[in-house]
């Protein structure tokens, strides 16, 4: 009786494990497929990702280096027409004028009566080259004030007058009588006392409007004029 129970015992035992066995076997191959498909899917993006960066930022390079050169060219012929059209003009100023074969002209300046801060004489002509004398006569009957007379380049009204304000503080602004130093300054009397005379002795410059100044300090906002050469 047991002999008989045996196998058949043995037989069910290995037919009840099978469909377990399957089982296992069936989610492990599953596994497998969903690794290897999460995986696949991962490298893709990967390699898609680092070949569009790479892509994007190769470009760049050539055309800054591509760019950066051909300004240089372009403008390397318009440099050497410009030389010669900056050296004429200041060729023309330095140009000493011709000899002016007239007269001297004689001007005599003085503090005006009306307004002791003012010239009596707002301006004068003279010609390129002619001899200029300029007579300076520091009288005035009511407010008796020293003062100078200072010629300057074309344009330097407003510099010159810097300049004589910057020597109020310097220790011997007084002892050079205010008058400024620079390029600026053609012609000057000394500072005069109040009844005191100067003769001012040049040639006119080239042709231009230049202007004459007391630069004592505060004078020359009022007492200022202009000699027009022609």
């Amino acid at each position: 009786m047991c002999l008989f129970l045996a196998p058949k015992n043995l037989a069910m035992s290995a037919h009840s494990h099978s469909p377990s066995e399957e089982s296992g076997s069936i989610w492990k191959i599953l596994n497998v497929i969903i690794a290897l498909v999460v995986g696949g899917f991962t490298l893709f993006w990967g390699a898609t990702l680092l070949i569009g960066v790479k892509d994007a930022a190769s470009p760049k390079e050539p055309v800054a280096e591509v760019a950066a050169p051909t300004a240089p060219a372009a403008e390397a012929p318009a440099a050497p027409a410009t030389t010669p059209a900056a050296a004429a003009p200041v060729a023309a100023a330095t140009a000493a004028p011709a000899a002016f074969a007239g007269p001297a002209a004689e001007i005599t300046i003085k503090p005006d009566t009306a307004n002791p801060l003012a010239y009596d004489l707002k301006e004068f002509n003279v010609k390129a080259g002619q001899k200029v004398k300029i007579t300076f006569n520091n009288t005035h009957p009511a407010v008796p004030q020293m003062h100078n007379i200072v010629i300057g380049t074309p344009g330097s009204k407003d510099k010159m007058m810097a300049l004589a304000m910057q020597m109020v503080a310097a220790p011997d602004g007084m002892a050079k009588g205010y008058i400024p130093e620079g390029p600026e300054v053609l012609f000057h009397t000394k500072l005069l006392q109040p009844n005191q005379t100067e003769v001012l002795e040049f040639t006119a410059p080239a042709a231009g409007d230049y202007p004459y100044l007391c630069t004592f300090p505060g004078h020359g906002a009022i007492m200022n004029g202009v000699m027009h050469v022609e």
